[in-house]
């Protein structure tokens, strides 16, 4: 294991095989509250996806022949100051509202600068998640502060 990618792909899969477990011990919602959905779902498909990718990562670093030294560079800082931001804001703003946000922020961080593919991101990402998880699974998010002050 010659390239950073490689540890780092075999610490994240660690990471997922621990949270994994941590799910068995989510308690048993009654069938009446679960909304057809178990509470362990949607935690175990972000955690596969993640192990998925960490799979993919290790082959990438194995792949590799010769050391880069890495260096955090600004666009991940960024990054995760949005996604932190984001996780204060979805309290007062909503969960739907704060995605078109960042569907916004995210990109223009990263050096989109076209507005048209922004807007449709921002208007359709939040539509499409709302049209998946409340009509068709029943699951409703959280106003938010600011939408049950208007309301």
């Amino acid at each position: 294991m010659k390239h950073q990618d490689t540890y780092v792909g075999v610490v994240l899969l660690a990471l997922c095989a621990i949270v994994y477990w941590l799910t068995t011990g989510f308690p048993e919602v009654p069938a009446m509250l679960s909304q057809n959905v178990p509470p362990t779902f949607f935690p175990r498909l972000i955690i596969s996806l993640v192990a998925i990718l960490s799979v993919a990562l290790i082959f990438n670093g194995l792949g590799k022949s010769r050391e880069i030294r890495a260096r955090i560079k600004p666009a991940v800082l960024i990054t995760a100051s949005i996604i932190v931001l984001a996780g204060v804001l979805v309290g007062l703003l909503g969960t739907l509202l704060t995605l078109g946000l960042i569907a916004i922020a995210l990109p223009v961080a990263w050096g989109e600068r076209r507005w048209r593919p922004l807007g449709i991101l921002a208007l359709g990402l939040p539509a499409a998640i709302y049209l998946i998880f409340s009509a068709a699974l029943g699951i409703r998010f959280p106003p938010g502060l600011l939408l049950d002050w208007l309301l």
